[in-house]
């Protein structure tokens, strides 16, 4: 029987109890789900770890369950991968973090390049989007979400390999990736495309160019596909 997976605070993680107190939860179960005492939960503490309980008690706010085994989640990819994404506009830009979570994509870094034209980020409902796809999708962490940094900043802050995704660069399919367990950093454009100036910078900081091949595709899909690719 699947059980219903839900991200919390290792602080609600007493001993061998889980004290659960947040609002949202607390009425996802109770009122949403209407699971009872003797209910499997599944609660992951975000390093990777899985809590396989039993609802024991509800109280007025909380809820207590019973922790019977204790798991090793075993659905984060060994291949860590830092998107570098353009900032689009907001359903482009939360379907790429809600699509890039389902396939495995660890950190989301937005990126405000020479052509951007959308420069917020609601980042309260971004994280909530990020925790609800991380759910749906049997992840064992969050994927993390940075402040939004310059094109050019995002450069010289970034360590490990980099391969930045343009019409103009190598094509993926030759593109020989290392093996498992190393970090990977993919820059992708805005809507417009990059500038002839930042290719340049790109290249005089030591950046890949890569290619998808003829065909273009949009800011919200690049990154996806190239994720795909690499980590199936």
């Amino acid at each position: 029987m699947k059980l219903y997976r839900f991200f919390i605070e290792p602080k609600a993680i007493c001993g061998s109890e889980v004290i659960l107190e947040d609002k949202n939860s607390v009425n996802q179960i109770r009122k949403v789900l209407r699971l009872k005492i003797g209910d499997g939960v599944l609660f992951l503490d975000n390093s990777g770890k899985e809590y396989k309980s039993v609802i024991k008690q509800f109280g007025d706010s909380e809820i207590k369950l019973e922790i019977i085994e204790v798991l090793k989640n075993k659905n984060e990819p060994e291949l860590k991968i830092t998107l570098y994404q353009a900032l689009c506009k907001k359903d482009k830009f939360e379907w790429v973090l809600e699509k890039g979570t389902e396939i495995g994509i660890s950190v989301f870094v937005p990126m405000i390049t020479e052509r951007t034209e959308k420069l917020g980020l609601n980042r309260e409902r971004a994280e909530k989007i990020l925790k609800e796809a991380a759910e749906q999708s049997e992840r064992g962490m969050i994927p993390k979400l940075a402040e939004p940094q310059n094109f050019e900043e995002a450069f010289r802050q970034t360590y490990g390999e980099k391969i930045l995704l343009d019409r103009s660069g190598e094509n993926i399919k030759t593109y020989a990736l290392r093996p498992t367990g190393y970090a990977l950093n993919v820059f992708i454009g805005p809507e417009g495309g990059w500038t002839e100036n930042e290719l340049q910078v790109a290249k005089e900081n030591g950046v890949k160019i890569i290619s998808l091949g003829p065909r273009v595709l949009r800011t919200e899909t690049a990154g996806l596909v190239v994720a795909a690719i690499l980590l199936n």
